[in-house]
């Protein structure tokens, strides 16, 4: 009977252990409340224009851009997607690279932090030019900070210079953009943002990689993002296009869990190259 006793305990301590491994997670690794906020502008044939959001609430802050050029294929370019000094509205635009006399829309994406959510944020810029030069801006965090997001945009490049490149430091120290020419836009400028803040917990930077072919255009999607961590960013490096090819989309999915960017060839290329999509993920 003694034995009997012992046994079911044992029983018992087993099933508490596994219920403890299993059970909430700790304040620590729990989700800091990030949201994404969207707005799409009017469709028609009129070239340029952009769309604005903000966050959902006043006192909340934007810490990333992203958007998406809807029923544009390529021959329109998402040239801006920036934030304000106060952090508090974005602006993607779009520009025909292409002549398309059909009608197309922008739609602007924002990851909002409610306060408290990060400390001490802050935007760092960088431009490069004004020159006639592909260009290659970084823009670093502040020492003892890290990047949650970032933005870009392009000063009188006209339609004719394609963004290779928006992406976050792996050590999350930096944001850097590229552009390469497809035309000949004279003298241009680029700038790249960075909006920093005191690390999180947890941060993390995720990424995944298309197949390297000719094919346009190429939408990648990231794995979801660790447990009770959020996308905080999403970033694109597209390789072996050097300005043939241009981002189309940054997307950080509804529920924050992944990322997903499109980019899409200018025109007819018919080499190959490919598109690697990363997200930043915090909790």
């Amino acid at each position: 009977m003694r034995r009997r006793f012992i046994t079911r305990l044992a029983v018992l301590a087993a099933i508490a252990g596994s219920l403890a491994v299993f059970g909430p997670a700790s304040p620590a690794s729990a989700s800091i409340g990030l949201y994404r906020a969207s707005a799409v502008g009017v469709s028609n044939a009129v070239s340029p224009k952009s769309i604005t959001v903000g966050c959902n609430n006043v006192n909340d802050r934007i810490i990333s851009v992203g958007g998406r050029i809807n029923d544009g294929f390529g021959d329109v370019l998402m040239t801006r997607a920036f934030v304000n000094p106060g952090l508090t509205v974005a602006t993607v635009w779009g520009i025909e690279a292409i002549p398309t006399g059909v009608p197309w829309s922008v739609e602007a994406f924002v990851v909002c932090a409610p306060p408290g959510a990060i400390a001490g944020l802050v935007l760092v810029e960088n431009t490069a030019g004004p020159n006639v030069n592909d260009k290659f801006p970084q823009a670093a965090c502040p020492a003892g900070k890290k990047v949650f997001g970032g933005g870009y945009y392009l000063d009188n490049a006209n339609g004719l210079v394609a963004i290779d490149e928006f992406t976050f430091d792996p050590n999350l120290l930096f944001a850097r953009a590229t552009a390469y020419n497809y035309g000949a836009p004279g003298n241009y400028s680029f700038t790249v943002q960075a909006i920093c803040g005191t690390p999180a917990p947890s941060m993390s930077r995720i990424t995944f990689l298309s197949a390297n072919n000719a094919l346009s255009p190429k939408t990648v999607t990231t794995n979801n993002c660790p447990f009770n961590t959020q996308v905080s960013a999403v970033g694109t490096i597209v390789t072996g296009a050097l300005g043939h090819a241009s981002i189309d989309m940054l997307n950080p999915r509804p529920q924050l869990a992944a990322g997903e960017s499109t980019v899409r060839e200018i025109g007819a290329y018919g080499s190959n190259w490919t598109s690697q999509v990363e997200a930043l993920c915090v909790g």
